[in-house]
């Protein structure tokens, strides 16, 4: 199974597995505390190195004027 580097929102990470690509990014749908969501998956390829799969999209405040 592939591994994979969970990081949340928090700053924290953890090394995962699933089955596919497909299964660790609906990982970051499921209900978690607040302030802990996935905001980032990294998959670790064969050689170590770590490839980017998914991250949150930004988040942009505006100030009003």
């Amino acid at each position: 199974m592939p591994r994979y580097k969970v990081t949340l929102r928090n700053g924290t990470s953890s090394d995962k597995t699933f089955e596919s690509d497909f299964q660790a990014v609906n990982e970051t749908h499921r209900p978690t505390e607040p302030g802990a969501g996935i905001v980032k998956i990294d998959r670790y390829e064969e050689g170590g190195e770590v490839s980017g799969l998914w991250s949150a999209p930004a988040t942009s405040r505006r100030s009003r004027t």
